[in-house]
């Protein structure tokens, strides 16, 4: 393997200073035309790559945020690293993505990846199975910045952007009563994750305000955000003395998987039973029928979780005062309700 260019040899061939072509490569202004055109073409033509460890450990600033997320085939978070990207991208950063695929050992191993690289900042939304946040404390008193996105802990002292998942679960709930509908049951995500928890307690909440009972038996923890998932929990409902006449589901994934179980069932929809999601996935407004749904600006959430990481980069993140964005979801009504 042939040894890597360097600028002293860009240098040698132009018999100028490796001070120079540093500035040249730079775009310099302190450096003529003439100069910085014959480094640029003499780079080119010895093939040429930048060292962006060296540079990093000179400048003391990597350039890259890394992105932490359970899954990148979700909509929600697919279209968030979309609005971090825009963001960071303007600033001259790259992203580094990585997805824990909702395992707690996957998640602390990525996390020390991304802090031995020397990124300057990480975003993260914690897995399911997340319940201690050492390896995420670690990080942040190592001086590297730390914004939460979505799933967010109360242990840590770090920015953090998130849904007012609680509200949003209780506006929903409350359009589904609206419709007359008085035995709601709520098919949710793990318990163990905080945004699961707030949603209960927003669609325990207008249940009690409505007087309707809350009733345990009408809640179905799923353990993965999957179609199958939301079938299963359909058809254990259906199973009930009092079947559900509503169904709120956690996320949009699993109303859409609550519909295509209720058509196997020859249940009509909204007729028998209201159906709503919650973030208002591309496919919800397309299929038959149609979904209600509480929308989350994601792209938006994104690029105010970059904004946020830029600002604590360039402020020594942990010196910071440390921001908490709560972002309302807005009702979405369609055929399904």
């Amino acid at each position: 393997m042939s040894k890597p260019i360097t600028i002293k040899d860009i240098a040698l061939k132009l018999n100028i200073s490796v001070a120079t072509v540093s500035r040249a490569l730079r775009g310099s202004t302190e450096i003529k035309k003439e100069t910085k055109m014959a480094v640029l073409e003499m780079a080119k033509a010895m093939d040429y790559h930048p060292n962006l460890l060296a540079s990093s450990l000179s400048s003391k600033k990597s350039k890259i945020i890394g992105v932490v997320v359970p899954t990148i085939n979700r909509y929600f978070w697919s279209n968030s690293i979309s609005g971090i990207e825009n963001i960071a991208y303007k600033e001259g950063y790259k992203v580094m993505i990585f997805q824990s695929g909702e395992l707690f050992t996957k998640e602390v191993e990525i996390v020390e990846t991304l802090a031995n690289s020397r990124v300057d900042g990480i975003i993260i939304a914690f897995s399911k199975q997340t319940k201690d946040f050492i390896h995420v404390q670690q990080v942040i008193e190592r001086g590297i910045s730390v914004v939460m996105l979505e799933r967010t802990s109360e242990n840590l002292k770090a920015s953090k952007v998130s849904t007012d998942d609680k509200n949003g679960a209780y506006t929903i709930t409350k359009h589904l009563i609206d419709k007359g509908r008085r035995n709601i049951a709520y098919i949710c995500g793990p318990i163990s994750l905080m945004v699961c928890r707030d949603r209960l307690m927003g669609y325990k909440k207008a249940l009690q305000e409505a007087g309707l009972l809350f009733k345990q038996e009408y809640v179905i923890e799923v353990e993965d955000f999957r179609y199958e998932q939301a079938g299963q929990a359909l058809e254990k409902l259906w199973k009930l003395p009092v079947k559900p006449d509503g169904i709120l589901c956690f996320a949009d994934i699993l109303a859409i998987g609550t519909i295509h179980a209720a058509h196997n069932f020859g249940i009509k929809i909204p007729e028998e039973l209201s159906v709503a999601g919650f973030g208002d996935d591309e496919t919800s407004r397309f299929i038959s029928p149609s979904i209600s749904t509480m929308s989350q600006p994601s792209f938006e959430m994104g690029e105010l979780a970059a904004n946020i990481i830029l600002e604590e980069i360039k402020l020594s993140g942990e010196y910071c005062i440390k921001r908490t964005e709560i972002i309302m979801p807005k009702l979405i009504i369609r055929e399904s309700t």
